[in-house]
């Protein structure tokens, strides 16, 4: 009889049930279909291998868009007037958040003003704070897409990410430092630039982390806006690092 074969704990989806959280379900345990029911577990229809594929292709084109400050709806064709108007909103976020750290730069006008060779090094400090916690961030969002990353679970991965943060930054403050000296023959400035990288790529492992999980946590895409929460705080954390030590230490950089 059938009984014998059939399977009675079978692995189902609600008709309200998020097409990612389907999408998890059999790629979790590998099944070819999954039955659709109703709230009294009447079968109501079947969502296929071929559908899943269909929605990890919409939903990691998605993400990606989102990441980017791009809309889902504009494509390589799309009317100038289209993706103007998709696109500007975004980058007017940027401006601000851009603003917000050209404010912590203008804070040290006079440091920069007496010691002008320490903007050649700005831009070192922020960039590799800012592709530091793009990987994490990456990381973490897909981690939190595949439903590999929870709020419970979250700590250990915390934990680790700076951890990479902080090695990453050891490794290459000191190259950079090292850089430094031989270039402006200064062993302070050198030591500044390796210690705001160390501050800023650690930060950035903690931020890059932490950030999505509080979107996720407040019921907002991690995709849309963690992007641009990240850069201002690995803008901000590099310039206030890096110009902070230089104006403690000032004295023991030479003029040149």
């Amino acid at each position: 009889p059938l009984k014998k074969i059939m399977t009675t704990n079978v692995i189902s989806v609600k008709t309200d049930t998020d097409q990612e959280e389907v999408a998890r379900q059999v790629a979790h345990y590998d099944l070819l279909a999954i039955p659709v029911t109703d709230a009294e577990n009447k079968l109501l229809g079947v969502v296929t291998v071929d559908d899943v594929i269909d929605v990890i292709k919409e939903e990691a084109t998605e993400d990606i868009f989102y990441m980017a400050g791009v809309d889902v709806h504009d494509h390589v064709y799309t009317p100038v007037r289209g993706s103007v108007r998709r696109r500007l909103p975004w980058l007017g976020i940027n401006l601000v958040t851009a603003l917000i750290a050209a404010s912590v730069v203008a804070f040290f006008e006079p440091t920069i003003a007496r010691f002008s060779f320490l903007a050649v090094f700005l831009p070192v400090v922020a960039g590799m704070g800012g592709n530091c916690g793009t990987q994490t961030l990456t990381v973490m969002v897909r981690g939190l897409a595949l439903g590999e990353l929870t709020w419970a679970n979250s700590r250990a991965a915390l934990a680790k990410e700076s951890l990479v943060g902080i090695t990453n930054g050891l490794a290459l403050g000191f190259v950079a430092g090292f850089a430094a000296y031989l270039w402006k023959s200064n062993a302070v400035l050198g030591l500044v630039l390796a210690g705001a990288m160390i501050i800023n790529m650690f930060v950035a492992g903690v931020t890059g982390s932490v950030i999505p999980l509080l979107l996720k946590k407040i019921n907002v895409d991690p995709a849309i806006a963690s992007g641009i929460i990240l850069t201002t705080f690995t803008d901000v954390t590099g310039f206030l690092s890096f110009l902070g030590l230089a104006s403690l230490l000032l004295h023991y950089i030479p003029v040149s």
